[in-house]
């Protein structure tokens, strides 16, 4: 699934203002390292799920700052991570092995993990349908793909049915059997399927308290938007995003959610 309407041209615009945000300090101090909800507490869950033998092959697909790299190091597993944004891979690759890449172009063999995780991530690919396409190849076979993400179901209000809606994760995200019927169509099997709405609640109402101390003491001078790397234009939309997020969320019509889909062993 593609934008609607949108050429190649500001689909790359698009990836890259999303890279670009989320590597602003001043998101960390919103949402913490793991920008997700769940964080790693919901990663641990899917590695425990997985029970992968020490020393498997593992991808972070926008790894980010590392944090889940971290994670998959300290359960005995050989992991390597991939980001959209330079800035956020080299950062990543103190921990693991990090590439700049995209993930509707990954830059690896067929079959070279034994698990993929990607969080929070394909709900803000322009081309989901080739994404995952990447995902299951990348796989090997009996190998699994760990995805967790924001789920639609229903009408979004403005502005997170804009522009920036779509690079906070929400504007386009699918629902849950969207994101089955993708992982499917791809040539993956669903193995596990759990709602973890309430996550996306905790990470939105953390975000708006943090949102609300930040501006206060940018107001009141104790930091410096330097400090934060955010500036009031941000944080003025930041507040308009997490209040229209945090009522979508109670009337159930945004998510998340966590699936974990296999690739077929071969015959």
């Amino acid at each position: 699934m593609t934008i609607a309407g949108t050429t190649t041209s500001s689909a790359e615009l698009l990836k890259a203002c999303c890279a670009d945000l989320w590597a602003q300090p001043g998101i960390r101090l919103l949402v913490g390292d793991a920008v997700r909800p769940g964080g790693l507490e919901l990663t641990r869950r899917a590695v425990g799920d997985l029970a992968l033998p020490a020393g498997s092959r593992a991808l972070d697909v926008g790894c980010g700052t590392g944090a889940t790299l971290r994670l998959l190091q300290e359960q005995g597993l050989r992991a390597a991570g991939i980001d959209y944004s330079a800035a956020l891979a080299a950062e990543a690759g103190a921990t693991a092995p990090a590439a700049v890449g995209d993930s509707e172009r990954l830059p690896f063999r067929s079959g070279t993990f034994d698990a993929v995780f990607i969080e929070c991530v394909l709900s803000a690919v322009p081309d989901k349908e080739t994404a995952s396409d990447e995902l299951a190849r990348v796989v090997a076979p009996g190998g699994a793909v760990a995805l967790s993400d924001v789920t639609l179901d229903g009408q979004l209000p403005a502005p997170l049915d804009s522009f920036a809606g779509w690079i906070a994760c929400a504007a386009g995200a699918l629902s849950a059997g969207g994101y089955v019927a993708l992982l499917e169509d791809a040539g993956l099997w669903i193995e596990r399927s759990e709602d973890h709405r309430g996550a996306l609640a905790d990470l939105v109402a953390q975000a708006r308290r943090r949102l609300a101390l930040l501006q206060g003491a940018l107001g009141t001078g104790v930091v410096g938007t330097g400090e934060v790397g955010l500036d009031p234009g941000v944080i003025e939309l930041g507040q308009a995003l997490l209040g229209q997020a945090e009522g979508v969320v109670t009337d159930g019509v945004l998510g998340y959610t966590l699936l974990i889909a296999r690739r077929p062993k071969r015959g």
